[in-house]
């Protein structure tokens, strides 16, 4: 056992892992409740949430800034927000590289159409603000990132830069107060040649998708500054 593992199986010693959902001990995650991790049923349009191939965005729905497609893998349930909400506010990374390790193919399989892209494609993480990033010493937009990029070999850019506080989506009540908590939210980072991003598919990699308004205002900047196409990964939505 190297020196790392066994720092590792200290700190399960003195800091047991229990079941998110269950409470069941030994795994963030247990095999009972993996099955509650539920892929979604059918490729849909995110606007009009009609049967659409690999969950591109309609073309009748579509506009000019907006959103080219919106793939997730999972819905966006109980278990799904109790792992998120560890990842994200609990510095708990382990229960998300726990959450990776458990994906299983047919899931994985729903990044192909991603991965057969043709042209210049990148991922772009949705940013943190400097104070979220201090807080929690990570993006985990940037480790989902780097777990979807074990299937698609991509460059990961650094674009993107948050220029606005904003609160908490999850405290916002309507889509009203989601759309101005958000808007203007995101810039171009300081010193990128916005010659880089013209003609590029871009891949934007976030944890969660529900009302969209984070993705949205990040994808309104990337096509302004001349991005081809913009495109949503996220580990959860609904």
């Amino acid at each position: 056992m190297n020196a790392y593992n066994r720092f590792m199986s200290l700190i399960d010693l003195f800091y047991p892992k229990f079941c998110l959902n269950c409470s069941f001990p030994g795994a963030y995650i247990c095999p009972r409740c993996q099955k509650y991790l539920i892929m979604p049923k059918r490729p849909q349009c995110y606007v009009c949430k009609k049967n659409s191939l690999n969950s591109l965005t309609h073309q009748l729905c579509l506009r000019k800034l907006d959103i080219d497609g919106v793939c997730y893998l999972f819905y966006y349930n109980g278990l799904l927000k109790k792992i998120i909400k560890n990842f994200k506010y609990r510095l708990a990374t382990k229960v998300g590289y726990e959450l990776f390790n458990v994906i299983k193919p047919n899931v994985i399989n729903r990044l192909s159409f991603y991965k057969d892209l043709n042209g210049n494609v990148v991922l772009q993480p949705i940013p943190l603000s400097k104070d979220k990033y201090n807080e929690r010493g990570f993006n985990q937009a940037l480790l989902i990132a780097k777990f979807m990029n074990r299937y698609l070999n991509l460059a990961i850019a650094d674009f993107l830069t948050r220029v606005k506080e904003t609160k908490p989506q999850a405290n916002m009540k309507t889509k009203l107060d989601r759309f101005r908590n958000l808007k203007g939210a995101f810039g171009i980072k300081p010193g990128t040649d916005t010659r880089q991003i013209k003609k590029l598919r871009i891949i934007l990699i976030d944890d969660v998708i529900t009302t969209g308004s984070t993705v949205k205002e990040a994808a309104k900047v990337l096509k302004k500054n001349g991005a081809l196409k913009v495109y949503v990964l996220a580990l959860a939505g609904g």
